[in-house]
């Protein structure tokens, strides 16, 4: 009889069978399952940590309906409507499956943040070593699913695309670094091209990439890849600006270059007072991180990026710190907001997962030594507590504005055939797109933040106010909807705020309004309503 250890020797049974050891790396079928399983499980926590169910069936705001109104629009409208999000961004909304509720657009920030929370896991799986390359890629990858930064605006615009973009492009310059080649650098140019389309802010994050290959390959004097080098830089840097000139330079309407004024950089007060508020407003940015309090921000992003810089990433390392150069200079010369909530998402993202990084390497100094082990698992619990619950806070974003869907559907469910319908500005652009019937898209031809308005020709009993801001418009517009209602006007507005100034406004006019419900406007004396001559456009009875 052979037995299992003659077997194992060799001898009649056949060869010998080597024992695998305990710390060579599983079969190639088990670590692809273990890899899918992560990635499977780090993208629903990206997308449940974001409430989905909220954010797939809250009524699009203000904000919001700037952007989808563009899916009722015909195809040769897109310049039109494209104003407060790139041109890809609004091109992908019409890749949205029709599946699901008129919400169901929100499902491309979900994916991109996501594809975030991917990216993230995939450049930390690169920094530690094999063995701890599982625990370097779990903190980066658990980052970039819940950083808090980009949980507080997962609504339809961009902001999770840029921080997809800011990730992708660190993770594809980190694989330049790892591996020079014509093929990695076309990847890196390609995808900073591409990003431009959905992010504002790529060419960033892919200049200050390759000021960072630019320099270590200077000091290297690795002469050889500069025409490599060299020729990315050209390519990318005459797409980035084609695309600059024919889909981004158009400096945005009036309303909101003034809107953008006040974050920017200036000199005007002095070297003292513009330090001062670079400072204060870094320190706002690092503390909205979710790693607690700036200076312990601070230190995870410094030890972050030692750790990039020891892991043979030193272009990497450098390009962090350099996008907030970048954004410096773009303040001061009023071209970009500095470290404003929203336009920074993609650099907290960067910055969220750097210090992720960091603490993997914090975690990994006392795991890999046994009297230290049980104080870094109890740091890491101790993290855990501190973060997740924020981070969980964080995602249940509530997404401002009042619910013009509920208003709509009880418009139609109530009103009769011909009744007039005022829609306040802030409700304009989601009520196009809740109407049942197709708007009309025009230029605007009043201030506002976006460079369209929609219309509804033929249809007079919708009396949109198109003009923001101010109560002349809003009684205005009350005033026509009474006429051509006897006295009698549904109204669906975009913010409490809206109703309350047309309930001080409007005298001799009673407002009937219920929670999710459209108010009623009743004129006091139907059919007797007229607007006073007075300065603010008030209503009065006579």
């Amino acid at each position: 009889m052979v037995t299992s250890r003659t077997a194992q020797r060799g001898g009649p049974a056949g060869p010998a069978v080597p024992r695998r050891s305990a710390t060579e790396p599983p079969p190639w079928g088990g670590r692809l399952a273990v890899q899918g399983l992560v990635a499977l499980g780090l993208t629903v926590l990206a997308v449940a940590i974001r409430d989905p169910r909220y954010l797939l069936t809250r009524s699009f705001w203000l904000d919001e309906g700037w952007v989808v109104d563009s899916v009722r629009a015909p195809l040769h409208q897109l310049e039109l409507l494209t104003s407060s999000t790139p041109i890809g961004w609004t091109l992908l909304l019409r890749l949205v499956p029709p599946v699901g509720g008129p919400e169901r657009y929100r499902l491309l920030p979900l994916a991109f943040a996501a594809l975030t929370a991917l990216a993230a896991w995939r450049l930390g799986r690169m920094l530690g070593p094999d063995r701890w390359s599982w625990l370097f890629g779990l903190c980066c990858g658990v980052a970039g699913a819940a950083s808090a930064a980009v949980l507080n605006h997962t609504w339809l615009k961009q902001y999770t695309a840029e921080a997809f973009v800011a990730v992708a492009l660190a993770l594809l310059l980190a694989r330049v670094e790892r591996s020079w080649s014509w093929r990695s650098l076309a990847a890196y140019a390609g995808a900073g091209i591409a990003g431009f389309l959905v992010s504002n802010t790529a060419p960033l994050v892919s200049a200050a990439g390759l000021g960072g290959l630019w320099l270590v390959t200077l000091a290297a004097r690795r002469w050889s890849r500069l025409p490599a080098l060299a020729a990315t830089t050209a390519v990318l840097g005459l797409a980035d600006a084609v695309l600059y000139q024919a889909l981004a330079d158009n400096g945005g309407t009036l309303a909101l270059r003034r809107y953008w004024r006040l974050r920017y950089l200036s000199l005007d007060d002095g070297i003292g007072n513009a330090a001062h508020l670079i400072w204060q407003r870094l320190a706002a940015e690092l503390g909205s991180l979710g790693w607690g309090p700036w200076w312990l921000a601070v230190a995870l992003i410094g030890v972050g990026l030692v750790t990039l810089w020891r892991a043979g990433l030193p272009a990497l390392a450098l390009a962090v710190p350099a996008v907030g150069a970048e954004l410096v200079v773009l303040g001061f010369a009023g071209r970009y907001p500095f470290l404003e909530r929203r336009t920074a998402i993609f650099y907290a993202a960067l910055l969220t997962v750097t210090a992720a990084a960091g603490l993997a390497t914090l975690a990994r100094l006392g795991l890999s030594r046994r009297a230290g082990a049980p104080v870094a698992v109890a740091g890491l619990v101790l993290v855990g507590v501190l973060l997740v619950p924020g981070w969980a806070r964080a995602g249940r974003g509530d997404i401002p504005g009042q619910d013009v869907k509920a208003q709509v559907a009880d418009v139609l469910a109530r009103s009769r055939p011909g009744d007039p319908v005022l829609v306040t500005f802030g409700a304009t652009f989601s009520f196009a797109y809740y109407w049942p019937d197709r708007p009309t898209f025009v230029p605007t031809t009043v201030n506002t933040a976006v460079s369209f308005m929609p219309t509804f020709p033929g249809r007079p009993e919708l009396v949109l106010v198109h003009q923001p801001g101010g109560t002349r418009a809003l009684v205005e517009g009350l005033d026509r909807g009474l006429r051509l209602g006897q006295g009698r006007v549904w109204v669906v507005t975009g913010s409490p705020a809206e109703l309350a100034a047309l309930r001080r406004r409007a005298d001799g006019v009673r407002f009937v309004a219920r929670p999710g419900r459209a108010t009623v406007a009743v004129a006091a004396g139907a059919g007797r309503y007229h607007r006073g001559a007075g300065a603010d456009g008030g209503g009065r009875e006579r």
